[in-house]
């Protein structure tokens, strides 16, 4: 697998990672991602076997860096990663974490970026992930919490070494700015696909600029550009976001049928994200092994490919 710097200076990452972290989307809202802890404790029911694989066949294939985070799966998703990587080399993988949503005591979700809470998040999460250490904490996503505050808990963790390096993910120019004069951001996280293509002209941009790495999370869209849907799939109220939503939800299903049409989508989506300056890393979801490998030989499309693909969106009005 061509290798990329996660940062400036930074260790060489696979230019395609695994994401055990899920993107918040119409069937699965950012408030549901801590209530899907599997229904059965067997292995095998509950997919982790089969998670299991994807992760060893994803080492095989050359990748180093995985992605996780505090919230998905109630801890689950880490505790998983923790199981499967016993007996690897830690010096061989990249792990990382995100903090900050967290539960109430009413069970309601909620963002807190305070010191006390990010780094009882890392604490827990090296619990679950059974390690010494995260190679790069970042904060889940933005709230009002003082940057100030946010930086004091980040410092604390890296100062301690519970963590080699810190980043952001979700934050927008303004409040990258904030944080990056207040603790050395080394990474930034964002959604990049060729119908969520905004970080294009906002963050990613910023990133090259100030020397900050950025990791590409759901370059499939959640998983509308693999061509899965057929466009009679019915979301309520509640599950819909921007590309769930009519009139935008048909015109997305047309434009991956059609992308269809000129090679893998799934692949052509993730190597859309790769030919994009300043990409360090693309995340793709840990869906099976099969399919991931699918993922895994994806690369940088040439400039005419790319061409073509923006103006496919173009045409379906995306």
């Amino acid at each position: 697998m061509r290798m990329r710097a996660l940062f400036p200076s930074g260790p060489l990452v696979g230019e395609i990672g695994l994401s055990l972290s899920s993107p918040p989307s119409a069937s699965q809202p950012v408030r549901r991602l801590a209530i899907l802890a599997p229904a059965s404790e067997d292995p095998a029911a509950s997919g982790e076997d089969g998670a299991a694989q994807t992760i060893r066949r994803a080492l095989q294939l050359g990748v180093n860096l995985i992605d996780t985070d505090w919230i998905t799966a109630n801890g689950h998703a880490q505790e998983l990663l923790g199981r499967a990587l016993h007996g690897v080399p830690r010096d061989s993988v990249i792990v990382t974490s995100k903090a900050g949503p967290r539960l109430t005591f009413h069970g309601a979700l909620t963002l807190d970026n305070s010191r006390a809470n990010l780094i009882n998040q890392c604490h827990d999460s090296l619990f679950r992930l059974k390690t010494d250490y995260i190679d790069l904490y970042q904060v889940h996503w933005p709230d009002d919490t003082s940057p100030v505050q946010t930086a004091r808990g980040l410092q604390d963790i890296v100062s301690g070494s519970y963590a080699r390096w810190v980043g952001a993910c979700n934050y927008t120019v303004a409040q990258l700015e904030a944080l990056h004069g207040q603790i050395k951001v080394q990474t930034l996280q964002a959604p990049l696909n060729p119908l969520n293509h905004a970080a294009l002209s906002t963050v990613l941009p910023w990133c090259v600029a100030h020397g900050v790495g950025f990791l590409a999370a759901d370059p499939l869209l959640s998983g509308l550009l693999t061509g899965r849907f057929t466009g009679d799939e019915e979301f309520t109220e509640e599950d819909r976001d921007e590309f769930f939503t009519p009139p935008k939800f048909a015109k997305a299903v047309a434009f991956a049928r059609e992308l269809a049409e000129i090679g893998h989508p799934g692949r052509l989506a993730v190597g859309w994200v790769l030919a994009q300056p300043g990409v360090s890393c693309v995340l793709c979801p840990a869906v099976d092994a099969g399919e991931f490998e699918e993922l895994a030989q994806a690369e940088a499309l040439d400039a005419a490919t790319v061409q073509a693909i923006n103006d496919l969106a173009i045409k379906h009005g995306l």
